[in-house]
């Protein structure tokens, strides 16, 4: 062989063992997408006028699970929106950013507001009326929120989370309990 060849041959056996410890390094490095769920949920100062203006303060306490062992999680900023069917009630931005360590739980604390916001949807405020009548009101809460997965410095691709928590059902009645509702978490 010569000495063209044989470069050659080491250049090719090279960039093989290059692909394949790439390749191994991918398909053992996946990182675990956190789980969410909300533990308290109230409503203040609720009122549904007749010309379907909606006032609310919904205060919600979200946890979230790093369930990942060597990543810690960074939260940009969050958005939390209150709906009811598909259709927004209420929202707040800007909750956060914090970062979730590897095992940890995190629980924040987010008020999506409603102040004189009119329901243009007749179908919807009639729901609302009659769920009040009732006395549980069914929302979804849905959470966005741009994360960056780290481990000692090396920082990996980051994420958008989808987060549906739903349904979530708050009482009217003061003596009844809030019971937790789970949330659903897409990543892309």
């Amino acid at each position: 062989m010569g000495k063209g060849t044989t470069i050659c041959c080491i250049g090719f056996t090279f960039l093989v063992l290059a692909g394949v410890a790439v390749l191994i390094a991918w398909s053992v490095d996946k990182v675990r997408t956190p789980s969410f769920s909300i533990n308290q949920a109230s409503i203040s100062d609720y009122n549904l006028t007749s010309d379907n203006r909606l006032n609310a303060t919904f205060m919600l306490v979200v946890k979230s699970h790093n369930h990942d062992p060597k990543y810690t999680i960074k939260y940009n900023s969050i958005m939390v929106a209150i709906f009811h069917d598909t259709y927004t009630l209420a929202y707040v931005t800007n909750v956060g950013p914090w970062i979730q360590h590897h095992g940890e739980d995190f629980v924040f604390t987010s008020q999506p507001v409603a102040r004189n916001f009119t329901i243009l949807d007749s179908a919807v405020a009639a729901d609302l009326r009659n769920e009040t009548n009732e006395g549980q009101l069914k929302f979804d809460v849905r959470i966005r929120t741009y994360v960056r997965f780290e481990v000692k410095g090396w920082k990996r691709k980051g994420y958008t989370l989808g987060i549906v928590c739903a349904p979530l059902v708050i009482n009217l009645a003061s003596g009844k309990t809030f019971e937790g509702t789970n949330c659903n978490v897409d990543r892309f």
